[in-house]
C-alpha cells in the first residue's frame, strides 16, 4: 500500500530537511579542515587512521530515511491519514527527524574525539639530522599526456607523496618548470606545508611552455642558498623532451658545487599524444602539430641519462603507475648527514574532552525530549 498524498509531502519535506543538514555538516567540516591547514599548523590529530569512520555519519542518515519511510508506510497500512492523530497521539514524524539530526551531531563530535584533535602548546628549536633535497616537477603540457595508466604530473605527485613518507629528517624543497623554472616551496623540513604546494602544481602555472631541464636545475642550485655544502641532492621529475638549454652542462655545474642530480623519466619510448583542454578543465581532443596530426610526446631517455651522468646521481624510468624510488631513497640515505635546527611544537594538549562534552550533552538532551507531542 503506498504512502497518501499529505504523507508523501511531508516525507519529502522530511528528506529535504535530512539532506541540507549533511550537505551543511559537510560543507562546515571541509571550511573547518581548510581553515586548520591554511591558518592554524600547530593544530593536529592524534589519530588520522580514524578519519574514515566519518563517513557513517551517510550513512546512517540514508539509513534513518529507509527506516522512515518504512515507519510511515507501515502507519498508512494501519490507518487513515486524517486519524492518525487520534490513533496514534504519541507519534511525531518531525521530532523523529530532530531527534535524529541531534543524535547524528552527537555521533560526529565523538568521532571527532577519537581521531584526537591536538594543539601545540610548546615551541622548541629541535636539531636533526639529514639532507637536503630540492625537487623540481616538470609542469609543460607534456606533462598531461597518459602514456603512463594516469597523466605524468598526476604520478609525479604521487612519486613525491612517496619519497616524502621515506623521509625523516631531511629538508625538502620545491621548483616547477616548463620553458622557465620557478622555486615553489623553499627548503623545509613540514612536510605538511610542502604538500600543500604540491597540490597546487598544473600546467598553467607557468604561461612559457617548453621544457627547459638546464634552467630547471640552475634553479633548483640556487634553492640551496644559505644551506650546508654537503648532502645536497636534485630530483629532477620529467618525461625529458628538452627544447630549451643544454642540461648536462648544468648538471656538470650542480655536481661541481657538490649537489648530485638524480632523474626520473616520465614517459614511454613510444610516447602518447598530449591532450587540450578548455577553459574549464575538460578535455577537447589533441594538442595538433603544423600538419594537423597530434603532437606525441615521447621519452629522451638518451638526453636524461647523460643529464644523471654528468650530475653524478641516478636514473630512473618509471613503469605503468609506479616508479621505484629506492634509488633515490638509498642515494639520500648514503649520504653524509647534516646537523640543522628548525623550530617544532614539541608539546600538545589534547582537546578531545571537549568534543566528547559536548556530544554527551547533546546525548542526554535527545534522551529528554518527549514523546507526546502529536503528529502534525
Amino acid at each position: 500500500m503506498s504512502l497518501t498524498s499529505k504523507s508523501t509531502k511531508s516525507y519529502q519535506y522530511m528528506v529535504l530537511g535530512v539532506f541540507l543538514a549533511e550537505i551543511i555538516f559537510w560543507v562546515f567540516v571541509s571550511a573547518a579542515v581548510l581553515f586548520v591547514t591554511e591558518f592554524t599548523p600547530h593544530i593536529e590529530l592524534h589519530r588520522k587512521d580514524f578519519i574514515l569512520l566519518l563517513f557513517a555519519l551517510p550513512i546512517a542518515a540514508i539509513s534513518f530515511l529507509i527506516h522512515l519511510k518504512w515507519k510511515m508506510k507501515s502507519i498508512a497500512k494501519l490507518a487513515d491519514y486524517k486519524l492518525t492523530e487520534s490513533t496514534f497521539p504519541r507519534l511525531s514524524m518531525r521530532r523523529e527527524v530532530w531527534r535524529f539530526l541531534i543524535w547524528r551531531l552527537a555521533v560526529a563530535l565523538i568521532i571527532a574525539g577519537i581521531l584526537g584533535p591536538k594543539v601545540g602548546s610548546k615551541l622548541q628549536e629541535v636539531e636533526t639530522q639529514g639532507s637536503d633535497l630540492v625537487i623540481a616537477i616538470d609542469v609543460s603540457n607534456s606533462m598531461m599526456a597518459e602514456d603512463l595508466g594516469m597523466n605524468r604530473i598526476s604520478l609525479a605527485k604521487r612519486t613525491v607523496e612517496r619519497i616524502l613518507a621515506k623521509l625523516g629528517g631531511d629538508r625538502v624543497g620545491l621548483v616547477i618548470f616548463a620553458g622557465q623554472a620557478y622555486v615553489q616551496c623553499p627548503l623545509t623540513s613540514d612536510y605538511g606545508a610542502l604538500k600543500l604546494f604540491l597540490n597546487t602544481i598544473r600546467p598553467d602555472l607557468i604561461s612559457i611552455q617548453g621544457t627547459a631541464l638546464g634552467e630547471a636545475i640552475d634553479v633548483s642550485v640556487l634553492a640551496f642558498k644559505n644551506s650546508p655544502q654537503s648532502s645536497r641532492s636534485i630530483l629532477l621529475i620529467t618525461d625529458g623532451e628538452n627544447h630549451e638549454d643544454d642540461p648536462v652542462a648544468a648538471a656538470e655545474r650542480a655536481r661541481k658545487n657538490g649537489i648530485s642530480v638524480h632523474i626520473i623519466g616520465l614517459a614511454t619510448p613510444e610516447g602518447a599524444p598530449i591532450p587540450k583542454f578548455d577553459k574549464r578543465g575538460r578535455k577537447m581532443g589533441f594538442i595538433q602539430g603544423p600538419d594537423g596530426s597530434p603532437v606525441v610526446s615521447s621519452l629522451d631517455e638518451t638526453v636524461l641519462v647523460a643529464t644523471a651522468t654528468a650530475g653524478d646521481g641516478s636514473f630512473t624510468r618509471a613503469q605503468k603507475s609506479f616508479v621505484n624510488i629506492s634509488p633515490i631513497i638509498n642515494a639520500l640515505n648514503s649520504a653524509e648527514k647534516t646537523r640543522t635546527s628548525n623550530v617544532r611544537f614539541t608539546d600538545y594538549d589534547h582537546r578531545f574532552q571537549i568534543l566528547l562534552s559536548i556530544a554527551l550533552c547533546l546525548i542526554l538532551i535527545e534522551s529528554l525530549i518527549p514523546h507526546t507531542t502529536k503528529l502534525k
